[in-house]
């Protein structure tokens, strides 16, 4: 069945791809890696309301002339999926890209079409270029009575190539019908959104669990470093989808659980495929993007374009999850993090296996030095101990529990000259980590994770609640094209 679905996702893939070939050039060549963009993200959605008429922004998907599909209006009463979307930033949140959750692809500012077009906002870009990228003005004016918590007064303009900023424009007159364009030269009620957040229908706790059987689960983690790092041996420093799945592939043993850092969003899909071609049975990677915020909303990082020659959009930057497809709840956790402004803020992220009472939680805590923001470990020490507090919510709620992922910190009995060791203290004395007591004298060290030059550190990590017991806990010395060593624990959950 879940083959079936893949083939006809496949197929509506290929219809969107020609519909989106015979728009105007600012479309991508190459819609194939685009097909799947959004799918199970945990980025927080957003509704864009007109101060003008009091309208949500809506895409249209019922308009049948090609230069008109996918275009913004301010139409719409309430907020369903035709209504949100996503923000994106390859600037520090210094410029945002809107993802509509119902097409999937960014708006674009059409500077090249002329008349009544002219700098129409459709929902159609396939890669965040220069028409997909808005530069945020936030107006000190409150939000209007009833607006959700979070909600901001905004404006926002766009650039022409060669040309001056244009505001984005509602044209609430007769004639525009709500339209939005690019095209005004000073900011007046038109020019004025209400930014909030919105939410997917749905419960935000997990769902309730009856006690669990003792359970056995292979968990494996690895930070795959996907996105631009020269020290990866990726096609240009950036991973591809193809490339990255034969890398996971020839590390796979028999998962069940998969944690993954430095993971672009758009790989999700395909990674998932993938699985469940090699395994045989369903698999879901769900995923949570980093973000940066400049004055304004968090926006997700974006992962560099992809390799050359295609330059593909590879979605949001973060952490993803692969777990079986009985998972029907997750989300992501939002973690304290260095100045907004000059740094990534990092989250957490949690997904359910309701069947099994198990709940499996991925972080990618901030890097150390002062270039992170972090040169003494303090936001890595409050990041453990927050991912900690996440963990226990869960307990209190009767899943057993497992974490893990890159933090970016050595273990407590680490000898090596790499301050500090004592982020993770707290987390040794309540949990049990895949790899405790395996050095004689040195119990809270492990095998080293990250190759760095001539020697190499454990910064990768599997803990597990503390009555449970790790019959096996191993670390594949092959970094392959990432810079991190892949870790694999076999853990026994007791029963609850």
């Amino acid at each position: 069945m879940r083959r079936l679905l893949r083939a006809l996702a496949i197929f509506c893939a290929a219809i969107v791809g020609l519909q989106v070939f015979s728009a105007p050039s600012a479309v991508a060549a190459d819609i194939s890696q685009d097909a799947d963009a959004v799918a199970k993200s945990a980025g927080q959605k957003w509704a864009l309301k007109s101060l003008a008429n009091g309208k949500y922004v809506s895409v249209d998907l019922n308009e049948t002339d090609t230069q008109l599909q996918w275009r913004l209006r301010a139409r719409a009463d309430s907020v369903g999926s035709w209504e949100r979307f996503t923000l994106h930033t390859n600037h520090r949140a210094k410029t945002m890209g809107l993802r509509s959750e119902v097409t999937g692809f960014l708006v674009t500012a059409e500077f090249n079409d002329g008349g009544d077009r002219e700098g129409m906002l459709r929902a159609r870009g396939a890669r965040l270029g220069q028409w997909q990228q808005f530069t945020p003005e936030y107006v000190n004016e409150k939000p209007p009575a009833g607006s959700p918590e979070g909600s901001q007064v905004l404006a926002f303009t766009a650039t022409p190539t060669g040309g001056a900023p244009k505001y984005v424009t509602a044209e609430v007159g007769e004639a525009g019908d709500g339209l939005l364009r690019a095209r005004g030269t000073k900011l007046g009620s038109w020019e004025k959104f209400v930014l909030e957040p919105a939410a997917a229908a749905g419960d935000d706790q997990p769902p309730q669990v009856s006690a669990g059987n003792a359970a056995t689960l292979n968990v494996m983690s690895w930070n795959v470093c996907a996105n631009n790092n020269n020290n990866c041996g990726w096609s240009d420093d950036r991973a591809g989808f193809a490339e990255l799945n034969e890398e996971i592939k020839r590390r796979l043993k028999s998962p069940d659980v998969i944690l993954f850092q430095e993971f672009c969003e758009k790989h999700a899909k395909r990674v998932e495929w993938m699985l469940e071609d090699h395994t045989g049975r369903g698999w879901d990677v769900r995923f949570a993007p980093v973000h940066h915020q400049a004055g304004g909303p968090s926006i997700q990082k974006q992962c560099a374009m992809g390799p050359a020659p295609d330059s593909a959009d590879r979605g949001a930057f973060g952490i993803a999850i692969a777990v079986p497809e009985e998972n029907v709840w997750y989300k992501r956790h939002d973690l304290s993090s260095p100045d907004p402004h000059e740094h990534e803020q990092r989250s957490a992220l949690c997904a359910a296996r309701p069947a099994r009472a198990v709940m499996v939680c991925n972080a990618h805590l901030t890097a150390g030095g002062a270039d992170f923001g972090d040169p003494d470990g303090v936001w890595r020490t409050k990041q453990a101990g927050q991912l900690a507090g996440i963990v226990k919510t869960y307990e209190q709620r009767g899943y057993r529990t497992i974490f893990g992922g890159d933090f970016n910190s050595v273990p407590p009995d680490h000898t090596e000259s790499d301050p500090p060791n004592t982020v993770l203290v707290d987390t040794y004395a309540e949990y049990r980590e895949c790899d405790e007591n395996s050095i004689t004298g040195r119990p809270r060290d492990g095998e080293a994770t990250k190759p760095l030059g001539d020697r190499a550190i454990k910064i990768d990590y599997i803990f597990a609640q503390d009555t449970a017991e790790f019959s096996s806990c191993s670390v594949t010395a092959d970094a392959g094209k990432s810079d991190h060593y892949p870790v694999y624990g076999t853990v026994r959950l007791p029963g609850n």
